[in-house]
């Protein structure tokens, strides 16, 4: 079933878990590129052994099976499905036809697996979502662009997990925090009171406080 959403959030660090969150996401960030650049070697020599000598053998087939290995559920939820398929399998330019995806594994480089400078300002999450870092404001912002499952793809993502999992040990200050806000298809379509508009999906921080004393104030009031 289709589920097309976005969402959107800003949140406000001190200065001390700023540095800390953003240097943590980057380390994260340039481990990963390399257990893909290494896993993506593997997978090129394995591919390249199994259709040796065998005249239409289904390369992309044979990298679904790799990907997910003795796991279970479909090849494109696999971590680094996507970042592994752009490598070995890239869309090319065919006259007349547009861009096709290559039938043959290409041997994949080291630069395609560039890690991050110590001062980058973002880091992608998978090609819809991305997480962004303004050292001025100590602002970090989460970014998920509309599409079909496009939210539950960037929260399933390695680097999306991890971005949120240390969003979940940040030390809280005052002034500090932020909401994520999003919508999609099916809130969009209610057609009830005071429905269809903009929900949250996440609080941190003074955002998670001032929720809180809202709702306490709200039962008191019952």
């Amino acid at each position: 079933m289709s589920k097309y959403g976005w969402e959107r959030g800003e949140i406000k660090f001190s200065v001390k878990e700023f540095v800390s969150f953003r240097r943590s996401m980057i380390q994260f960030y340039n481990e990963r590129q390399v257990r893909l650049f290494d896993r993506a070697k593997f997978i090129h020599s394995q591919l390249v052994t199994a259709g040796k000598g065998k005249r239409g053998f289904d390369f992309y087939a044979m990298f679904e099976k790799l990907v997910v290995g003795n796991g279970y559920g479909e090849a494109y939820d696999a971590n680094g499905y996507e970042e592994l398929s752009n490598v070995l399998f890239p869309f090319e330019k065919v006259e007349g036809k547009g861009y096709i995806r290559v039938s043959r594994p290409k041997a994949p480089k080291k630069n395609q697996f560039a890690p991050l400078k110590q001062n980058a300002n973002g880091i992608p999450v998978g090609h819809e979502a991305g997480i962004s870092f303004n050292r001025v404001t100590r602002v970090v912002t989460w970014s998920v662009s509309e599409n079909n499952h496009s939210v539950e793809r960037a929260h399933d993502h390695e680097t999306g997990r991890a971005f949120f999992k240390r969003l979940s040990v940040v030390n809280w200050t005052r002034g500090t925090g932020g909401e994520i806000v999003g919508n999609d298809e099916y809130n969009q379509e209610s057609q009830e009171s005071g429905r269809g508009g903009n929900y949250t999906t996440n609080r941190y921080g003074v955002a998670e406080k001032q929720f809180k004393q809202s709702f306490a104030a709200a039962r008191s009031w019952r």
